[in-house]
């Protein structure tokens, strides 16, 4: 059960970095603004999804999905947060 509480926390992470990386141009005007409500957004969804899982499974041991569900979701964030970086500086590069 942990393993597909995983799976389906990196694949919802997934989408943002699929997001950044297929469409840049989203970021290129108030980059900390955009990164900001793409984080908010994520942790809401993540933490709500974490909710769902626990409450509604009744898992007796729920401090193991949260942690490793927000172990998780770090990975991805600071894995999303390298390709922004890379996309800001081939920007910059160019201007």
């Amino acid at each position: 059960m942990l393993f597909v509480f995983n799976i389906i926390i990196s694949i919802l992470c997934i989408i943002s970095i699929l997001i950044i990386k297929f469409y840049p141009s989203i970021f290129h005007k108030n980059h900390f603004k955009n990164h900001v409500i793409i984080f908010i957004i994520k942790f809401l969804f993540i933490s709500m999804f974490i909710y769902f899982f626990i409450f509604n499974l009744s898992i007796p041991n729920y401090r193991i999905f949260i942690v490793s569900g927000y172990v998780n979701f770090t990975i991805f964030h600071i894995i999303e947060g390298f390709l922004s970086q890379k996309i800001l500086l081939k920007n910059e590069i160019k201007n």
